[in-house]
């Protein structure tokens, strides 16, 4: 018996919260202090990384500034802000939160503005509940240890709900005061809310009504899956959404394309893997040039290089060499440049025969499950995402508006409606089972968290007492908190990878589902179960001799909750002070830009992208991070007051760090824009931090009750203004879905909806008999998909477009309608083969190279990419060839 409560001991320590008091008074005050030591921690962190970016702001532009001047295009940038290492404090808070929304779009905004509300809820919280409850708890408490057996007394357990639900008649009067201040609280809440969402949704209306955004494609296209094969053709499409407002421009049917995206995605990776030998290749000449191995020659002005120049400056065994074959040191090793220049120009005359067929063969690439309607108008797009054209319920289920092509996973477009819903099922059983045994490594690091308890209980581990208080307070109140925080980083790609099997449609919804799966996994994980499992260890002896009988077992752990947020102070005060600072010193990002340049620019395009391309923010994983706060500061709003100011602090130093980001670091793409729908599910689990608020009191009243009925009634109370959220958080559920329903008709509203000219808007579509449409569908695709080898690639275009030209607009203008028209065919049925890009050099080798690809019938170019005086590669191009700004 004595070594299964040993083992048990153990088990429920490393399983436990941090920072719980153990029965001497000794240890009843290590709770504060770690919280103390954690601040203390914090702070000096906090002043570091401020230091950090204080410092190299204004030195640094690339990794502190980029927002202003970077952006593409021109009109996202922002105002740049004084260099100074202060002056520039007053620039960045005079400027408006609502220049966010101009420059990155509602998503970063209404995160924003979700951080907003949290200090709009909390502030007036903070300030009531520091002034009334602190002193109902703190009241008549016990002064000396002998008569406080547990620990009420002292530091911040003085401050906890449990004091004044016990058998002193006097504190038990004193929670009708705190039933009182909960419905307050809770009618606080509801105010913002509604408040918050009714400025909302007429943003959200405005935003997406607005004539940048309604005439755009992205706005007037959606997307229909579960498409029975009956109606697998654009023929059929159109007639099923005939009486769509504005008609349809063009449909696209998904394809099974079978081997050709991957045939395409090898091709990518082999021009990759050319582009950047030949750029080693001219790395080596010129680190051997350098080094005075070699003397370099240059080549008369106007002169051809011949293809063996490189000969002179590298010999044979240096020139970059591959091993075929899928396994590592195995296949025959190959010249990667002569291998690559052969097996290209293969690889395309492949490709375009499979395309050719794709065009004609419906038999072996058939139709598959889902379509993309592009309307002439939004209203159009609107209203046939919200219309249901077939009778069977799993048929034609689920409709997206707001689509972009870029967007779209193509590999989960050809799921039936059956295989969906059993992907779904089981991704999400393996998410419920992450989330259970994720208790596993939490318990290993939470292990530094109760090494005093355990040193008392556990006999080998008894020189744990002489580490002195400082350094045992930083090991409970620091390393478990900053373990969990790594801990946590590592499951979103775990669970994304989830989201992405489960057949969502496009990034945007992965990243949603993201947000659904690690909330539940930061409330339940991260929150409900170790909170009570917290319970038990503070009552520990207790648990053992109680865990027979269920309801005072259950009182054990009531009892301690309250005082389980020493944890969650330690908590929010390294989140608030350390990650804020952290965020505005952006030192990984700044350490990481140096390596990658060190390191791996290895061709010029690699080195554009590394200058160029900015960070976005991954809002699958920030919002619940920013929510798992939200439900602390909820959970604990009541039973623990003095959470609420840690909580405010730390919400407003994140408001500063993410308002800055959002406004000189971040850039949000329109491809990733989701007009809000972040902030609305945000808004939904904000709900669920106030249940978690309102249940745990409730089962505190009814656990402490005994003798007592004024307990039960107000339990009972609490419970029904946990009913009184409920229901509201209904009715502001059916009021969203019911404004966002009005969107159609807001478009119709408009005056000036400008409407695009329609190649075909449905009218009196040609019906024909079941086996000619697929065929009158591959008619109309050879007119829209070039035809044979295409040499010229977008690069050529650009070129075209920049000559003097009197039919400039109107080139420019067929050439957006083409792209318009090709816009929803998958990337594989009409991706070139890239532009390789080789840095010129004084040598010949890069230029030899180029010729020698147009040679085997694809493009390159040596423009805007060189050898600078370092004898590095480097660049100063707008844009790496055959790129999009």
């Amino acid at each position: 018996m004595i070594k299964q409560r040993n083992a048990l001991i153990l088990i429920l320590s490393c399983l436990a919260l941090p920072v719980l008091a153990a029965e001497d008074d000794e240890m009843r005050d290590s709770s504060t202090s770690s919280i103390i030591s954690a601040i203390v921690y914090a702070l000096i962190l906090a002043g570091i990384f401020m230091v950090v970016f204080l410092y190299l702001r204004p030195r640094y532009p690339a990794i502190y500034q980029p927002k202003t001047y970077r952006a593409l295009p021109a009109s996202r940038n922002t105002q740049p802000l004084p260099k100074g290492t202060f002056n520039w404090i007053p620039s960045f808070l005079s400027v408006p939160d609502h220049e966010i929304l101009r420059i990155n779009g509602l998503d970063a905004y209404s995160f924003i503005w979700f951080i907003v509300l949290m200090l709009r809820i909390f502030v007036p919280i903070w300030i009531l509940s520091w002034i009334v409850l602190m002193p109902l708890y703190a009241a008549d408490l016990p002064v000396n240890s002998g008569s406080d057996p547990v620990g009420r007394g002292k530091g911040f357990n003085m401050f906890t709900f449990g004091n004044v639900i016990n058998e002193n008649n006097q504190q038990q009067k004193r929670s009708a005061g705190v039933l009182i201040l909960h419905y307050i609280f809770m009618a606080w809440f509801i105010f913002n809310i509604h408040d918050v969402m009714t400025h909302f949704i007429k943003l959200r209306k405005e935003f997406l009504t607005s004539p940048d955004h309604r005439n755009t494609n992205q706005a007037k296209t959606f997307l229909v899956t579960s498409v029975p094969n009956q109606y697998l053709s654009e023929t059929k499409i159109k007639q099923l959404y005939e009486n769509l407002p504005g008609g349809i421009k063009r449909v696209w049917i998904n394809r099974n394309l079978k081997e050709l995206p991957k045939l395409v995605e090898n091709r990518d990776k082999l021009a990759n893997k050319l582009e950047g030998a030949v750029s080693k290749l001219i790395a080596t000449a010129a680190k051997k040039v350098k080094k005075g191995k070699v003397e370099a020659v240059a080549l008369p002005e106007g002169s051809e290089p011949s293809l063996d120049v490189a000969d002179r400056y590298v010999p044979e065994k240096k020139r970059p060499k591959h091993r075929l074959g899928k396994i590592p040191c195995i296949g025959e090793k190959v010249d990667t440049i002569n291998y690559s220049r052969e097996e290209l120009p293969r690889m395309n005359r492949e490709i375009e025969d499979i395309r050719q067929n794709v065009i004609n063969d419906y038999e072996t690439y058939p139709p598959e499950s889902s379509a993309f309607v592009l309307c002439n108008t939004m209203q159009g797009a609107y209203t046939g995402a919200s219309f249901r054209p077939v009778e069977n319920k799993s048929q034609m289920d689920k409709s997206y508006v707001e689509v972009h092509p870029d967007d779209i996973v193509w590999e989960n477009m050809s799921f039936n409606p059956y295989e969906r819903k059993l992907r779904t099922c089981a991704c999400w059983g393996v998410t419920w089972l992450t989330v259970i045994f994720w208790a596993i490594p939490v318990a290993l690091v939470s292990l530094f968290s109760n090494v005093d308890y355990m040193s008392e209980k556990i006999g080998f581990l008894g020189w744990i007492k002489q580490i002195p208080s400082v350094p045992l307070g930083i090991i409970k109140g620091v390393l478990p908190t900053t373990a969990l925080a790594i801990l946590n980083s590592l499951l979103p790609p775990w669970l994304r990878f989830h989201a992405r099997m489960s057949g969502v449609p496009t990034r945007n919804l992965i990243e949603l589902s993201l947000m659904t799966r690690f909330f539940i996994f930061m409330i339940v994980q991260n929150f409900i179960i170790l909170t009570v499992l917290a319970g038990i260890q503070q009552n520990l002896d207790a648990f053992w001799d109680d865990v027979k009988e269920p309801k005072k077992f259950v009182q054990d752990i009531s009892s301690a909750i309250p005082r389980a947020s020493s944890f969650y102070l330690s908590y929010m005060a390294l989140i608030g002070l350390s990650a804020s600072a952290g965020i505005f010193s952006q030192l990984i990002p700044l350490l990481l830009y140096y390596v990658k340049i060190r390191f791996l620019s290895s061709t010029p395009r690699k080195l554009w992208h590394l200058r160029n391309d900015f960070n976005s923010p991954p809002w699958g994983t920030l919002y619940p991070s920013t929510l798992f706060m939200t439900v602390i500061a909820f959970g604990y709003m009541v039973l623990q007051p003095v959470t609420n100011g840690f909580a405010c602090v730390a919400f407003f130093l994140l408001y500063l760090a993410y308002r800055y980001s959002y406004l000189y670091v971040f850039d949000c793409k329109p491809v990733k824009e989701t007009a809000g729908q972040f902030f609305v599910k945000a808004i939904h689990f904000t709900f669920i931090s106030a249940y978690v608020s309102i249940f745990v009191v409730a089962l505190m009243y009814f656990f402490k009750t005994g003798d007592n009925a004024s307990f039960a009634a107000m339990g009972v109370l609490t419970i029904v203004l946990g009913l009184l959220v409920a229901a509201y958080h209904i009715y502001m559920y059916v009021w969203y879905e019911r404004e966002m329903q009005k969107i159609p008709e807001l478009l119709a509203s408009k005056t000036n909806e400008l409407s695009s000219n329609p190649l075909n808007d449905g009218a009196g579509a040609l019906v024909l008999p079941e086996k000619d449409e697929y065929y009158a569908n591959a008619e109309q695709e050879k007119q829209l998909i070039p035809q044979g080898p295409r040499p010229l690639g977008p690069e050529s275009k650009a070129l075209a477009l920049q000559m003097e030209d009197p039919g400039l607009e109107e080139e420019k203008q067929q050439m957006r309608e083409i792209e318009t028209m090709n816009a929803f065919f998958n990337p594989a049925r009409l991706k070139d083969q890239m532009i390789l890009w080789y840095p010129n050099d004084n040598y010949g080798i890069g230029r030899s190279q180029m010729l020698a690809d147009y040679s085997a019938g694809y493009q390159s170019s040596v423009d805007n990419a060189f050898i600078n005086e370092k004898y590095k590669i480097d660049e100063n191009a707008d844009v790496p060839p055959g790129e999009k700004k």
